[in-house]
């Protein structure tokens, strides 16, 4: 039973990740036609070995799944991609930069990931501009030189020796 969620999620990603270009069309309708195929071979079989009866049930669990399967993609293949047109964005990690449009235009690079709008233009420097961010993120946070918190110890935190010899008699 986890095999048809497992399928349908991964038909679902598919159309999603390919929304609105024929990848996104092409695994919606793969992933229809696939199960349709499906519906269709135990009839055939069925009908080999003389136990028909028993693919009803099967089909009347089948034709829902397959419905389902097929909206849910549908809507999801038909999204419309999350950036709008005409504003200003990066196109390497798709931050919105309309706030900072001078800075942008004047060379500076993208406050997020450090790519600026030349090399975003190419999918080399997205790339380059992707993995800086990767590492970047990788690395560990710098300390905050306001909020670090120092311990200086007193004599009064300090276990004098008459507590450590009753913590050895016990």
């Amino acid at each position: 039973m986890l095999l048809f969620v497992v399928y349908a999620m991964l038909v679902w990603y598919g159309s999603l990740r390919g929304r609105r270009r024929l990848s996104g069309y092409a695994v919606w309708i793969g992933g229809v036609l696939f199960l349709l195929l499906v519906n269709r071979l135990p009839l055939e079989l069925a009908r080999a070995y003389n136990f028909v009866e028993y693919v009803v049930v099967f089909r009347v669990l089948l034709y829902p799944y397959i419905a389902l399967v097929g909206c849910v993609g549908l809507f999801l293949v038909r999204l419309p991609i999350d950036l709008p047109r005409g504003e200003l964005h990066c196109k390497a990690c798709r931050y919105d930069l309309s706030d900072l449009k001078h800075e942008v235009l004047s060379g500076e690079p993208c406050p997020e990931c450090g790519a600026t709008i030349e090399e975003a233009k190419s999918r080399a420097g997205r790339r380059l501009a992707r993995k800086r961010l990767q590492n970047r993120n990788r690395k560990e946070p710098d300390e905050l030189p306001g909020l670090s918190v120092e311990y200086a110890g007193s004599a009064a935190d300090e276990p004098d020796d008459s507590a450590r010899d009753d913590h050895q008699e016990r």
